[in-house]
């Protein structure tokens, strides 16, 4: 079984197939970084119940650089920074 363990979550995450995310009697589960509906392949946490990472968001990099940014790098947060706002805006596009 494979085992994640850089993805920044403070404990180990394993790889679940099909028939163990089917048995974990959690039912349809979100994953904890994009919000979507995790399908098999995926990780899980050992240790916390209800964490789950689509392998494709476990596998995406906590940090980038991007050209329209080009002061430091952007870092991916587990939580919003700001509490007093609903969802962040990009300053360039205007999306959320």
């Amino acid at each position: 079984m494979e085992e994640l363990k850089n993805y920044g979550h403070q404990h180990p995450l394993l790889m679940l197939n099909e028939e163990q995310l089917l048995g974990n009697g959690n039912g349809v589960v979100d994953c904890s970084r994009c919000g979507e509906k995790v399908s098999a392949p995926c990780f899980s946490c050992v240790e916390c119940s209800g964490f789950y990472l689509h392998k494709t968001c476990a596998q995406a990099p906590l940090e980038l650089n991007h050209p329209f940014h080009r002061h430091h790098p952007l870092l991916l947060l587990q939580t919003p920074p700001y509490t007093s706002y609903t969802r962040c805006v990009c300053d360039f596009c205007d999306e959320t």
